[in-house]
């Protein structure tokens, strides 16, 4: 990749789903279902708290997707994996997009609190990776 955008849309996210990205054997997201944001609205090598960079996802959320089917039936709520796994995704595509080897896949977390519940009422979630 010799251009780094600073918003992905959501073929370019398939795109690198499909591994057309950042080449083989690199980082590459997972197809949907699994992709759990819908566009990378900013990505930077410098912003953030720490001027390290970050970035910002969004997830438009639906009554019909599939998780609120089965978890849990009569109370629907996203899964908290669901949306710890959504921060993996975007980390793994930060260290593909800033030009990394290797395939950018989590292999542990030390502490994970949530704020709040996902419900088929949530509009939007937006994720921030720094």
């Amino acid at each position: 990749m010799t251009d780094r955008p600073s918003k992905i849309d959501y073929d370019g996210l398939i795109s690198c789903a499909k591994g057309e990205m950042f080449g083989p054997g690199n980082p590459q997201l997972p197809m949907p279902p699994m992709l759990m944001f819908d566009r990378i609205i900013e990505i930077s090598d410098n912003a953030g708290k720490a001027s390290k960079g970050h970035v910002v996802a969004e997830f438009q959320i639906q009554p019909s997707h599939w998780f609120f089917e089965c978890h849990f039936q009569g109370d629907p709520v996203m899964p908290g994996c669901l949306g710890l796994d959504a921060l993996w995704q975007l980390t793994g595509f930060n260290l593909g997009w800033r030009g990394m080897v290797g395939k950018g896949r989590a292999l542990g977390v030390g502490e994970v609190k949530f704020s709040g519940m996902v419900t088929p009422k949530t509009s939007l979630v937006t994720y921030l990776v720094e």
